[in-house]
């Protein structure tokens, strides 16, 4: 039998009476995208626990699945078979986060119920944030513009502070099939819903499935994609901050969401609408989460980063910037000196820098989170003791 396209055993069974808060039914992705589901059947009184392991399709196979032996060890579900590096742990949301060998994947899973998995298999079950739509005052073509927002809530009945993270741009912005594409960070708000924080992923105008165009500093010919020019290109990221404020009042109408300082946050083009947005209301905006932020690569003008980080503005407050050694679009040198233009007007800068195994790969720091958790877990500690 098969739930979306992840295969499970026809004798998998419901979990009995729990004796570890592991005993359940997990369900989840790795690295965002690969359909898993860990079934932890019973686990013994020496520790060791029954567990079906599956996945769903990769590139190069079908999904399939298997038992496996596991050990409890405290917050930990460790696998014990030999050869398979697997291992799970128990986060203070309720859900568990798994790590696949070295580093070699990342999962979020939220604990459901088999039953109704099977009784609805065709059920999307695997996304852990949920989607939605958000009324907006924007207007394009005469009409009003909804934005996807994609959320997470922490465990309660709310209202929770709200954490707002943006995404980043395309790549080169030659290829309007990327502008459809949905991603979020599992871990990132996972780690945000530990500390009481609602999280919400908005998706600009024309990203995602939002209405509008999307036009964020592109070329006078679009099929060129985004324009290196600063004429062109900072135009572009005043609309972003339009979007994201329009975001913020669409998710302050929510009965969910408090009404007091947010924290903001994104990844590259996402970590320069995040600081703009805290520059334009310093007073409401508790701190910064900046993944790898940059407006234009090596091709834009060098006029164009320097420009908008200072829009930092008054904000006075922490911020925590994490970069990663030999990224294509961002030498270290470049991104220190942007981020430098932070703690000159005032605000209290952090600057955390990493090296990801392969080459080339700094840019991709948010998939990596074991390389930056710690340090967004005591920027959040830090955050909590001046609510």
């Amino acid at each position: 039998m098969f739930v979306g396209n992840v295969p499970l055993p026809d004798d998998a069974i419901e979990p009995g009476t729990a004796n570890s808060e592991f005993v359940g039914t997990w369900v989840g992705q790795w690295d965002g995208w690969r359909n898993h589901i860990l079934v932890v059947e019973r686990v013994k009184p020496d520790g060791f626990a029954d567990v079906i392991y599956a996945v769903g399709n990769d590139f190069n196979a079908r999904g399939r699945w298997f038992r496996r032996h596991a050990k409890v060890e405290g917050k930990t579900l460790v696998f014990s078979d030999d050869g398979f590096p697997a291992r799970y742990l128990m986060s203070g949301s309720g859900r568990i986060r798994g790590v696949f060998g070295a580093d070699a994947g990342f999962a979020v899973l939220q604990r459901q119920d088999l039953s109704e998995i099977l009784a609805s298999p065709d059920q999307d079950w695997f996304s852990i944030g949920r989607n939605d739509y958000l009324q907006t005052d924007l207007i394009e073509d005469g009409q009003a513009v909804r934005l996807t927002v994609i959320t997470y809530p922490p465990p309660g009945e709310g209202p929770f502070p709200l954490a707002l993270i943006h995404h980043g741009s395309t790549g080169s912005g030659t290829q309007p099939s990327d502008f459809d594409r949905i991603w979020t960070s599992d871990w990132l708000a996972d780690l945000l819903n530990e500390h009481g924080w609602l999280v919400a992923y908005p998706y600009r105008r024309g990203r995602g499935l939002s209405d509008g165009l999307y036009d964020e500093g592109f070329a006078l010919d679009r099929s060129e994609g985004y324009s290196p020019k600063a004429a062109l290109s900072l135009p572009g990221a005043d609309r972003a901050l339009t979007d994201a404020n329009a975001a913020l009042a669409g998710l302050r109408q929510r009965a969910d969401v408090q009404q007091g300082k947010i924290l903001v946050g994104g990844i590259s083009r996402g970590g320069v609408v995040a600081i703009m947005q805290a520059g334009s209301m310093p007073d409401g905006v508790a701190g910064v989460i900046n993944f790898v932020g940059g407006w234009t690569g090596k091709k834009g003008e060098a006029s164009i980063n320097p420009t908008l980080f200072k829009r930092i503005g008054a904000f006075d407050g922490l911020i925590l910037s994490i970069y990663g050694e030999e990224d294509p679009y961002y030498s270290i040198e470049h991104s220190k000196a942007n981020v430098a233009h932070l703690a000159a007007r005032g605000a209290q800068s952090k600057l955390h820098v990493v090296k990801l195994p392969g080459y080339g790969n700094g840019h991709r720091v948010i998939v990596m989170p074991s390389f930056w958790e710690e340090e967004v877990a005591a920027f959040l500690r830090e955050i909590d003791q001046l609510r």
